[in-house]
């Protein structure tokens, strides 16, 4: 191998469980190489990309992971508690709360909002979708690629997009902050990724803890943590706006008379 390639070579071998959780970007960063070079290192293994090369690695470790030490081994639910309050932990202590200040005033004076996430970023999406309709703040989210596209196509500098992606390297959702950017809309996103092409675009990023491997797409603690800056979003909306909290109580007794 060429010396940058070995330089890739030797971080993985040194810490092959820290490669899962990063984006090309970071590993290139920390292994003191180029992306052109990391994407070389895989096509030497016999691996088309970087993405292959992780998914591949994630198999390999797959039965060296340990769980998260508890009282009680073997206690699932314990498991999944414990590993979500180190989430939790971990996503506030790395929440910029001015942030979530400035995102919270831009949803109240942006002509138009639009959400967009796929896979399982789509279900933070639609959690958000709810949480602003609850405060009285109409909200678009696409459930179609090609529709959220379309829609960034047109976006204005009054608009503001919401963009969730957990890689922060989804190329659907790029595609619609390239898109949307372009236009002069402002761009929030919500990943768990500080260095990714969706964290670049961004104006605004929320970074939530707990990455994901190739195998643990969608897994507890990622959503969890996203979950939490919704909320955290919704709270600081009241804040800065009481009168919405008469607007909360409005839109529950409108669906009132759905529960028997």
């Amino acid at each position: 191998m060429t010396r940058a390639l070995e330089r890739v070579a030797a971080f993985v071998l040194a810490d092959p469980q820290s490669v899962l959780f990063k984006s090309i970007t970071e590993l290139a960063e920390e292994a003191q190489s180029s992306e052109a070079s990391v994407i070389r290192f895989c096509r030497e293994l016999g691996y088309p990309g970087f993405q292959n090369f992780k998914l591949a690695l994630a198999h390999e470790l797959a039965t060296l992971q340990q769980p998260v030490a508890t009282a009680t081994p073997g206690d699932v639910v314990q498991e999944l508690v414990d590993t979500a309050r180190i989430a939790l932990d971990e996503t506030q202590r790395l929440l910029d709360r001015k942030v979530i200040a400035d995102v919270s005033s831009l949803l109240l004076s942006a002509r138009h909002v639009e959400i967009f996430g796929v896979a399982a970023s789509a279900i933070t999406a639609q959690y958000l979708e709810y949480k602003l309709a609850r405060l009285g703040i109409s909200a678009h989210i696409a459930r179609d690629s090609h529709l959220a596209t379309m829609a960034s196509a047109t976006a204005a500098a009054a608009d503001l997009y919401i963009l969730v992606s957990t890689s922060g390297s989804t190329i659907d959702t790029l595609r619609v902050a390239e898109n949307a950017h372009a236009r002069g809309a402002r761009i929030v996103g919500i990943t768990n990724r500080t260095k990714s092409p969706l964290a670049a675009i961004c104006d605004f990023v929320l970074l939530a803890s707990s990455p994901e491997t190739p195998l643990t797409g969608g897994a507890f603690q990622s959503k969890i943590s996203q979950l939490l800056i919704v909320d955290a979003i919704a709270s600081t909306i009241t804040k800065l706006d009481p009168a919405r909290l008469e607007t909360i109580k409005d839109t529950a007794e409108s669906v009132s008379d759905r529960n028997i």
